[in-house]
C-alpha cells in the first residue's frame, strides 16, 4: 500500500483510540486501538520515506516532542533511586506519550484536527449519557454521579473534568465545523459538570474562559444572549428541584476545602525539600494526616507531585514542557485559536489542584493533560497536507 494509505488507517485507529478511550477510561480493549495505530505508525515511519520526511521535518513540532521526551524520560529513570523501581514500564509510557504526540501531529497536518477533536467530543457526550442512565436516579442529587457508568473515571472530579473539556470542545468545533449546532450537546454537559459538584473543574472551565476572553474581547451579542438563557435555565433546573441548597453549600465549603489544601502542599513542600534537587523518585507518596484527621498520599497538585518526584531538575523541566505550551499560545492567538488556549489553561488550572501523576498507561490524564497539552503545543502548521 502506498504511504497515503497508510496513513488514514492508523490515522482513523487513532481517532477510533480518541473516542473510545474518553467513553471507557482506562478498558484494555480499547487501548488496543493506540497499539494498533502506534505499530502502524511505526511501520509506516520504518518504511515510507514519505512519512519518515514529513516528521523528522516537522521544525514546528519537534522542539515540543524533545522537551516531552526529556520530562517523560527523567521521571523514568527518577524510579533509579526510588524505593521501588518500575523503570521499563515507566519507559514504555514515556514513548506511548511521544507516540500519542506523533499521531496527534500527522492527523492535524493531514487535515483531521476536527475529526480528532468531534471523537473527544462525542466522547464525553456519549459518557455523561450513559452516566445519566446508569446513576441511581434517586440518589442523583447526593452522590456527585459516582458508582453509576463502570467504566467511567473513578473520581467525580475527573467526570467533572470531562464534562468541562467537552464545553471546550464545542467552542472549538464551532470554529472548525463554522456551525452552531455543536453548542446543542452544552446543556447536558453543563449539567453533569453541576451534579458532580465537583469544585475544581467549574472553576478551571470559568477562569480559562474568561482569561481567554481577556487575551482578545470580543463581545458578540448572539452568543451573550444565548450564554445568559443558558444559565438562567440552568439555574432555575436547580431551583425547582432542590437540588441549588445542596449546590451552593458545596461551593461554601470549599473555603475549609482550601485551607486542607494549604496544609497538604505545604507537608508535600517540606519533604520536598529534604531531597531537593533530584527528588524522591517516581513512585513517591505522601504519608500524612490532613487537618480534618484524614489519611493523604497523594499530593492534590501536579505541581507538587512534580517536585516531590523529581526534585527541582524534574520540576525544572516539567515547567519548561509546560513554559513552551505557553509560549506557543502566541501562534494559536495570532490565528484567532482561543478555543485551542482555554483548553491548555483548563488542564493547567485543573492539575493544580490534582495530584495524580501523568505518566502511564491511557488513562483519564491522557484526555484531561495531555490532549490539552497536544493541542497547544501542536502550533497551525504553515502548510497542510493533501
Amino acid at each position: 500500500m502506498s504511504s497515503v494509505n497508510w496513513k488514514k488507517i492508523y490515522i482513523w485507529f487513532f481517532i477510533s483510540f480518541i473516542l473510545f478511550s474518553t467513553i471507557y477510561c482506562g478498558v484494555s480493549r480499547v487501548n488496543l486501538l493506540f497499539h494498533v495505530a502506534l505499530s502502524l505508525f511505526l511501520l509506516s515511519f520504518i518504511f515510507s520515506p514519505v512519512v519518515r520526511e514529513n516528521v523528522l521535518s516537522d521544525r514546528q513540532y519537534l522542539p515540543a516532542m524533545l522537551l516531552v521526551a526529556l520530562f517523560a524520560i527523567y521521571y523514568s529513570l527518577s524510579n533509579l533511586w526510588a524505593d521501588h523501581s518500575h523503570l521499563e514500564s515507566s519507559l514504555t509510557h514515556s514513548f506511548y506519550l511521544l507516540v500519542l504526540m506523533a499521531l496527534y501531529r500527522q492527523a492535524e497536518l493531514a487535515g483531521y484536527k476536527k475529526i480528532v477533536i468531534a471523537a473527544a467530543w462525542l466522547g464525553t457526550i456519549a459518557l455523561a449519557i450513559l452516566t445519566l442512565i446508569y446513576v441511581d436516579k434517586t440518589k442523583i442529587f447526593t452522590q456527585r454521579l459516582s458508582n453509576a457508568f463502570p467504566w467511567a473515571p473513578d473520581n467525580v472530579i475527573d467526570l467533572g473534568g470531562y464534562m468541562a473539556l467537552g464545553i471546550l470542545f464545542s467552542t472549538l468545533l464551532v470554529r472548525e465545523m463554522k456551525t452552531f449546532w455543536v453548542l446543542l450537546p452544552v446543556p447536558l454537559l453543563l449539567l453533569c459538570l453541576i451534579l458532580t459538584q465537583s469544585r475544581g473543574p467549574m472553576l478551571a472551565l470559568v477562569l480559562a474562559g474568561v482569561m481567554v476572553y481577556l487575551l482578545r474581547p470580543n463581545l458578540n451579542l448572539k452568543f451573550l444572549l444565548g450564554l445568559i438563557l443558558l444559565l438562567v435555565v440552568v439555574a432555575a433546573t436547580l431551583y425547582f428541584s432542590g437540588f441549588l441548597d445542596r449546590f451552593l453549600q458545596r461551593i461554601e465549603s470549599s473555603y475549609q476545602q482550601s485551607f486542607i489544601r494549604f496544609g497538604i502542599w505545604q507537608h508535600a513542600f517540606e519533604v520536598s525539600l529534604e531531597k531537593p534537587f533530584f527528588g524522591w523518585g517516581f513512585d513517591k507518596e505522601l504519608t500524612f494526616i490532613n487537618s480534618i484527621n484524614q489519611p493523604v498520599t497523594t499530593t492534590h497538585s501536579l505541581y507538587f507531585s512534580a517536585l516531590l518526584k523529581g526534585g527541582f531538575v524534574g520540576f525544572t523541566l516539567f515547567m519548561a514542557m509546560i513554559g513552551f505550551s505557553l509560549w506557543q499560545c502566541k501562534k494559536h492567538l495570532a490565528a484567532n485559536h482561543k478555543a485551542e488556549i482555554a483548553i491548555l489553561l483548563f488542564a493547567l488550572i485543573f492539575y493544580s489542584t490534582q495530584g495524580m501523576f501523568i505518566i502511564s498507561n491511557p488513562r483519564e490524564y491522557w484526555v484531561l493533560f495531555w490532549l490539552p497539552l497536544i493541542i497547544a503545543l501542536s502550533v497551525p502548521p504553515k502548510r497542510q497536507e493533501q
